[in-house]
């Protein structure tokens, strides 16, 4: 078994199954293309785009080598979602638009507290293609993910909390286009979120104009659950402003963290991720309800945070200080760089031109396949080898990859329980193919020789052993037409 498994099981073993869904590692996406710290091995995987999730290994890569690296490339995301806007191929570098939020359900077991691309909600800033989900799919103010459903129909939507359920609790009609900018969730509390543009809505209040800066509630009395803690159903009006932007602007204030230029910071303008800081001491408010609400401390990202830095609310605002480091600078001491969360300044003088665009906290762990060329056109005498380049990041040492060729609607997946409890937890490979090994933790392997003329999908994924057993990564497909 792989040592850095080892402290990962160990890790997740020794958590509660209540507490599973939280952990020191996170998850995270950028405003702005930004560049991995580490620059992964020269490969395409340090290339961090605005609609892809990155995560940072607090709990077991050494602070000395902090980076930021890719966890749910692009390409992942589009064999899950397959052709969705039906126009012959799964490749769409613009699908989501932004990940503008991100949340975690809550596992049922400790084990299973290793977040991957299948449990992971997020909401886009730009509708997905309807294609192969149906309607309504998923859209701004949705919080959803792709998944298999119980028909074995992959590309599905399935939602955490759907746009109409948010505009429920703002006394809002029903298909008013909102869109969420950041959200939090616990079921001792409820959910937390933010939402793009000012609107003139109907809380808990009253009448009440809500702002890009505020951070909202809806208490957990408030919200039916599912079984599996989705939200099911939720009271009309129902929700409250826990943080207006006055308050969010006082504690950046008080957190005195600079920007990427070195000026420091006044005002939030626009609240853009947040995260509950279970580090963070709790407190109970009395809002125009009267009803008394608990209320925890919370990570917090703000559209005036270049840099990539992160505050914390606890005691009035600071700069929130992780495992490794204070992820910002101080007022006097120079600009916010971006190294501090992994990603690479632009200069000697500058930082990198990100906020942190959405966030959660959770165990990951890093095992990802990406295309150099997604969509490669068909040759009248054929391609060789070569000409199909796939780079990858695995923790194990040795990998075997696998290649398939899939329908030109969506790949099928199956399940791989009990195996790949803390990569990808599907296996798009049933035929087994083998293509060849590959050697971590990063590299990069050549595909196969098209045949001249064909058109087609083929799809790889990488096996490592170690963990649970036997270790998937998320899936890549390429598109030859």
């Amino acid at each position: 078994m792989n040592h850095t498994a080892t402290l990962r099981l160990c890790s997740l073993a020794a958590l509660c199954a209540a507490a599973a869904a939280q952990g020191p590692d996170l998850l995270l996406t950028y405003s702005q293309p930004e560049t991995t710290l580490s620059g992964s091995g020269g490969t395409v995987l340090r290339f961090l785009q605005p609609n892809e999730i990155a995560h940072i290994d607090w709990s077991t890569g050494p602070c000395s080598s902090l980076s930021a690296e890719k966890w749910s490339p692009r390409t992942c995301f589009q064999t899950m979602a397959g052709d969705e806007n039906n126009d012959g191929r799964f490749w769409n570098a613009a699908l989501f638009g932004r990940i503008d939020a991100l949340c975690q359900m809550m596992p049922l077991s400790p084990i299973a507290g290793s977040a991957n691309p299948r449990d992971v909600f997020w909401s886009p800033s730009a509708a997905m293609g309807n294609n192969i989900s149906g309607g309504p799919s998923l859209r701004p103010g949705d919080v959803g993910r792709i998944v298999r459903d119980v028909f074995w129909q992959d590309g599905q939507v399935e939602y955490f909390m759907r746009r109409e359920q948010f505009n429920q609790v703002l006394g809002l009609p029903l298909g008013t286009a909102i869109d969420v900018d950041a959200i939090a969730w616990s079921l001792n509390y409820g959910v937390f979120f933010s939402i793009d543009a000012d609107i003139l809505c109907n809380t808990a209040c009253g009448p009440t104009l809500l702002r890009d800066g505020d951070l909202v509630m809806v208490p957990a009395s408030m919200i039916a659950w599912t079984p599996d803690f989705r939200v099911n159903a939720v009271a009309p009006m129902s929700a409250v402003v826990i943080y207006n932007e006055a308050a969010i602007d006082a504690m950046v204030v008080a957190a005195g963290v600079t920007n990427r230029f070195g000026a420091c910071v006044t005002n939030a303008i626009d609240f853009e991720s947040v995260e509950i800081d279970w580090s963070g001491p709790t407190q109970t408010i009395v809002p125009c309800t009267g009803q008394p609400l608990p209320l925890p401390s919370f990570l917090f990202a703000t559209e005036t945070m270049t840099g990539a830095s992160l505050l914390t609310t606890a005691f009035g605002g600071q700069i929130y200080t992780g495992m490794c480091s204070i992820t910002g600078t101080s007022c006097g001491s120079g600009p916010t760089f971006g190294p501090q969360l992994g990603i690479q300044p632009t200069s000697a003088t500058t930082g990198a031109p990100s906020y942190v665009n959405a966030l959660m906290t959770a165990w990951t762990l890093d095992h990802v396949l990406e295309a150099q060329t997604p969509v490669m056109n068909v040759f009248p005498f054929g391609s060789p080898a070569a000409a199909m380049q796939i780079d990858y990041h695995s923790p194990y040492l040795f990998n075997f990859v696998f290649i398939e060729i899939v329908p030109p609607t969506v790949a099928p997946s199956a399940p791989a329980f009990p195996f790949s409890l803390l990569c990808f937890p599907d296996i798009y490979i049933p035929n087994l193919f083998p293509h060849g090994p590959a050697i971590g933790p990063f590299g990069t392997f050549q595909g196969v020789p098209v045949p001249p003329l064909w058109q087609g999908k083929v799809l790889f994924q990488s096996v490592g052993w170690g963990g649970s057993g036997f270790e998937l990564s998320t899936p890549v497909s390429i598109d030859i037409q």
